[in-house]
């Protein structure tokens, strides 16, 4: 993964707050879901929907959930693949505590350990293959929806 670009906390804290709407009724440029991972291999997830809220999910994502995933879907059609990666996500991101877009510094300071670098991936199906190559490392997909 050393071909993937690294960016530490305040770095994801800025590009959130560059990419979010900047009045009602307006759309925000990227999203960003955030995996904070652990050393067990879990990781807790941090939707920032950069045109409405953020979302914290108040349940872990574990490692073998997603060789799961690739077990059964691997191989196949990888658009379809992809579109099944974003779905799985999606219905994680199903149920959590919601805040508000201009929360996102508390919700950094709850939630991210300052110090704590995330490895950028463009999609979901990406997100998924670099958590089994770096369990434990902190991801971002950035993405536009």
């Amino acid at each position: 993964m050393s071909d993937k670009r690294i960016i530490n906390r305040d770095e994801l804290l800025h590009l959130i707050k560059i990419n979010s709407r900047k009045n009602e009724g307006e759309e925000g440029t990227l999203d960003y879901d955030i995996f904070v991972g652990f050393g067990d291999g879990s990781y807790e997830g941090i939707e920032a929907d950069t045109s409405y809220h953020i979302l914290v999910r108040n349940e872990f994502l574990f490692i073998s959930q997603i060789k799961e995933f690739l077990e059964i879907w691997e191989g196949g059609n990888i658009q379809k693949e992809g579109e099944y990666a974003t779905w799985f996500i999606s219905d994680y991101f199903s149920d959590g505590n919601i805040y508000e877009l201009e929360d996102i510094d508390r919700v950094f300071q709850e939630y991210i350990v300052d110090g704590d670098e995330f490895i950028v991936v463009d999609n979901h199906l990406e997100l998924f293959k670099a958590m089994i190559e770096n369990p434990g490392k902190s991801l971002v997909v950035e993405w536009s929806r």
